[in-house]
């Protein structure tokens, strides 16, 4: 049996490529997916696989703003 190296499809992150890239843990990233509503994705090759669009991650790594800055 050959080794395939699996490719995300574009555009979309696994949970743990997700997880990777935040700096969170996987429970901390199935609690920030629930809470913030993201949708997510099954892979086409491996229905265990969830996936998670890469425009939802970047906005989940930016900085909240808190509020202004006294002037």
């Amino acid at each position: 049996m050959a080794d395939t190296v699996r490719q995300t499809p574009e555009g979309f992150l696994t949970m743990a490529e997700a997880r990777a890239r935040l700096g969170v843990s996987k429970m901390t990233m199935a609690k920030i997916v629930k809470a913030a509503g993201i949708e997510t994705y099954q892979d086409p090759r491996d229905a265990r696989i969830k996936l998670l669009k890469v425009e939802d991650i970047e906005r989940m790594g930016r900085p909240i703003p808190v509020g202004k800055a006294a002037a």
